[in-house]
Order: structure tokens, then sequence, then C-alpha cells
């Protein structure tokens, strides 16, 4: 039996071992190290929920799906223009106003709706409605005296 298979193996574990620690910085968290990130302030794309649903009757235009035309930067990348961490192409609600997202962000990029009862959080008077019940505009079950 030759011993060059085991030379050869040996060398190979090495090197694999050897860069496997070369990690490089990736301060966004998009999968893209910072050395090579054309768009350094692109977070990552995150997934939605299996049970998301955000369709209040104002926002169902928004929710269209389809491909959106954006303008890119020096650098191609997309405009994030609420400053909510995702770019307009993926955001289903790019124009959000700091009021809109100060209870938090959707990962689809519209203001955090926890109870899904078609009221977003930043408005919500009534944050843990249950599902199924009808509520009013501040998200109270209609004609509860808190609304």
């Amino acid at each position: 039996m030759s011993k060059k298979p085991f030379g050869t193996l040996l060398l190979l574990a090495a090197f694999v071992a050897g860069s496997a620690g070369a990690v490089e910085p990736d301060s966004d968290h998009d999968g893209v190290a910072d050395a090579l990130d054309r768009c350094p302030n692109t977070a990552q794309l995150k997934k939605l929920p299996a049970d998301f649903k955000y369709a209040t009757a104002v926002n169902q235009e928004r929710l269209k799906p389809g491909p959106r035309a954006y303008p890119v930067d020096a650098h191609d990348c997309e405009p994030d223009n609420d400053g909510d961490g995702i770019v307009n192409s993926r955001d289903y609600c790019p124009e959000d106003t700091p009021q809109t997202l100060s209870k938090g962000i959707a990962p689809n990029g519209c203001p955090k709706h926890s109870d899904f009862d078609g009221t977003p959080d930043y408005r919500d008077n009534c944050p843990n409605t249950p599902r199924g019940i009808k509520t009013d505009a501040l998200g109270c079950p209609a004609g509860n005296a808190d609304s």
C-alpha cells in the first residue's frame, strides 16, 4: 500500500482547517463581506412568518405583488427611503414615518402589527385583541368604551 494517499489527505486536512477560521467581517449581516459589499448599509432580508397577514383596506394597494422600479445610487445600491433597513424594492411600506415605525418594524418593512387585528401597533389602543374579533379603527373590539 502506498503512503501517498495518506500524505495527500493530511495536506488537504491542514488546508481546510487553516482556511476555516478566516471569517471576514459583515457589519450589516447581509451575507456579503464588508470588503466586497457595495451596499454596506443593507440589512439582511428577513423572511415573513408563515401566518403573516397584514391586509387593511389602506394597505391593500401597497401589498400588490410585482416588481417595482427604483433608482440605484452610485454603488448600484437600492435606496431605503424610510430608513428602516429594508430596501424600497422589498419594502411593502417604503414611505413610513418615524411615528409609524415607533413601535417596531415587521419583516416586510411595514409598521409592526402584533395582534393582526387590522390596526398597526403604533396606533392600536388594544394591542392584544384575540384573532377573529371585529375591531374599530383604534384596534379595540367594536363597541368597546376604550376606543
